[in-house]
Parts: structure tokens; C-alpha cells; sequence
């Protein structure tokens, strides 16, 4: 519930932002009536996004041959994939998200493609759908047979709401909301969850036969802490907590951190050349 609600809380607020700036950005240039686009496009985006959500749903059934577990293995693979890229890009070129959005939008009015306003929202909400879409089924999954689905239901709403509650406050000119301090804890957060989805995937890699776990279970803290438990499930689904890990899942765990600060670093040196 918790992994959900921080995951959603954080794609709404993007996405708020993005619509929130072309609206702020059209009510100072005194084009307001533009509005009906900026704000058909972001639903239509929302729309697309749920549309998103029941084919991938459905394109599972046509895959289901190649095997529960590979399946399953794939999909928290591409959800660390997408993840960790969001997290990386954010942290370098957030500052740059808004420029780019204002010149975008400048075109579009000198232009007078006014569809073309609409198609910002649309796009800039649509990648955060799907984003949230790979990233809440990766969070099922990892979570197993242990997984309360109407506990994610609630967090992921109440993730929304909050978020679309922050975006609003930080329009309003609320200066004590510290957007970059936001982005940067959640993206830490996010970092351990796309861990604990890697080591998910490393677990049914080794169910469908295709990797060994080398020691297994390489302990057993059941005794202390289960994922069956209110707090243990919270531990699960934000940090990948398993109380009974094989080594291999627990190196894949591990060796996830030192590969994402090296590419943090290796962007960092590459922007500053």
C-alpha cells in the first residue's frame, strides 16, 4: 500500500505539473480561452491510460504460453527498466522541463496550431499513466499471493489525491512546498522499490528454472518479521523485504545500487562536458 501510494502520489504530481504549467503560463499571456485544450488533452490522456491499463491486461492471456514465472519476470524487468530510466532523467533535466514546455507551447501559438497545446498535455500525462500502470502491476506481482489488492486500490487513490492536493498548493504560490526536496526523497524511495522488484524478478527467474538460486533460503527471519504481517507487507512492497531470500535474489538486491549511482554519475559527467 505504501510502494502504491508513494508511486502514484509522485506521477500524479508530474503530471499535475505539466498541465498546471500550461494553464499558469496561458492565464499570463491572457490566452485563458486556450484552456479547453490543455485540459481536454490531460483527460483524453487519462482516458488513453485506463485504455492502457485493460490491453495490457488482456495481451497477457496471448502470452501465457512462455510460462506464469517468465511472464511474470518480464514484466517486473521492464517495470525496473522504466523505473530507474524516470528516476535518472528526472534528476538531471528537471529543471529543464519547464523551458522546454513554454517554448513548445509559444510555437503552438504563433502557429496557431492550438491542437498542438492540447497534444502537450496529452503526452506529457499519457507517459505518466503508463508509467503508473507498469509500476503499480510490478508492485502486484512482487507482492505474490500476499497482496492486498483493495490495500493498493486505496493506496493508489489517496497517492492521486494527495498529489493533485500538492500540485494545486504549489500553483496557489505556497512557497513552503519544496518541490526538489520532494523529487529527491521519492526518487530515493523509488530506487528501493525498483530494487526489491529486481530481486522479485531474480525469484521467478529461478521458479521457471532459468537461473539458480545458489543458496536457498539464504536465511529465515520469518520468526522476526512476515510479509503477511500489516508492518511486514509495508517493508515488502517499499523496500523488497523477503523474509526467506535465496543469495541470488539477495546479489540482485544489492548489486542494484552501485550500477544506478554509477549511471547517475556517468550523466552528471556527460551534462557537464
Amino acid at each position: 500500500m505504501l510502494a502504491t501510494f508513494v508511486i502514484t502520489w509522485r506521477e500524479t504530481i508530474e503530471a499535475a505539473l505539466i498541465v498546471g504549467i500550461l494553464l499558469a503560463y496561458l492565464r499570463k499571456i491572457g490566452h485563458q480561452h486556450e484552456f479547453r485544450y490543455i485540459l481536454g488533452g490531460a483527460l483524453l490522456a487519462v482516458l488513453a491510460s485506463g485504455l492502457f491499463a485493460g490491453a495490457s491486461s488482456l495481451a497477457t492471456r496471448f502470452v501465457e504460453g512462455i510460462g506464469e514465472d517468465l511472464l511474470d519476470a518480464l514484466i517486473l524487468l521492464a517495470a525496473v527498466a522504466v523505473l530507474t530510466y524516470m528516476v535518472v532523467w528526472m534528476h538531471h533535466n528537471a529543471r529543464e522541463i519547464k523551458g522546454e514546455l513554454l517554448s513548445k507551447a509559444d510555437q503552438a501559438l504563433a502557429r496557431h496550431q492550438l491542437w498542438a497545446l492540447g497534444t502537450l498535455a496529452f503526452v506529457g500525462v499519457f507517459r505518466e499513466g503508463v508509467e503508473t500502470v507498469l509500476f503499480l502491476w510490478g508492485l502486484v506481482l512482487q507482492a505474490g499471493p500476499v497482496a492486498d489488492i483493495s490495500l493498493q486500490v486505496i493506496g493508489g487513490l489517496v497517492g492521486v489525491a494527495v498529489g493533485i492536493v500538492m500540485a494545486w498548493l504549489f500553483f496557489k504560490g505556497f512557497g513552503h512546498l519544496d518541490l526538489r526536496l520532494f523529487f529527491k526523497v521519492t526518487g530515493v524511495l523509488l530506487l528501493f522499490i525498483a530494487a526489491g522488484m529486481l530481486s522479485s524478478a531474480g525469484g521467478r527467474l529461478i521458479a521457471a528454472g532459468l537461473l539458480p538460486p545458489l543458496i536457498e533460503p539464504f536465511w529465515d527471519s520469518s520468526w522476526l518479521l512476515s510479509e503477511r504481517s500489516l508492518f511486514g507487507s509495508l517493508v515488502a512492497g517499499l523496500f523488497g523485504y523477503r523474509s526467506h531470500p535465496s543469495l541470488l535474489e539477495l546479489l540482485l538486491y544489492a548489486g542494484y545500487f552501485p550500477l544506478v549511482l554509477f549511471w547517475l554519475r556517468r550523466e552528471h559527467h556527460d551534462l557537464a562536458q
